[in-house]
């Protein structure tokens, strides 16, 4: 998980959610293992791939909500590099705390200004 996802999003998450929210980190870790397996159902959307590496959206819910993880509206961005076998959280927000009318256009933002080395690998920034 990057240091820019732990101070701006995992904290607010932490504070909001308190003991669920250990339980569901649990989750979002457990899910993200199996990422190719995920992939194939909604909660996994590969947006931009390359040869080696592709950067996802994935939904999740905080745990013992009730809430599906579509209308949870939680979201996290990770970049994965399958030739390494590694996955780095870059974003995780609540939609509602996007306050630009385009979310994409706010995540990509987000990477392009606070992930310059994962930016660079992707000619959409």
């Amino acid at each position: 998980m990057s240091e820019y996802a732990k101070r701006h999003f995992i904290k607010l998450f932490r504070k909001k959610h308190k003991s669920a929210w250990e339980k569901t980190l649990v989750t979002i870790n457990n899910m993200l293992t199996r990422i190719e397996i995920y992939s194939k159902t909604s909660k996994v959307n590969k947006i931009h791939c390359e040869e080696w590496c592709y950067i996802a959206k994935c939904e999740f819910t905080i745990e013992w909500t009730g809430i599906s993880t579509h209308t949870s509206w939680n979201r996290i961005i990770v970049f994965v590099d399958e030739s390494n076998m590694e996955i780095h959280i870059l974003l995780l927000y609540a939609k509602t705390d996007v306050y630009w009318d385009n979310e994409t256009s706010w995540w990509q933002n987000e990477i392009k200004n606070n992930h310059k080395e994962i930016a660079k690998i992707f000619t959409w920034l």
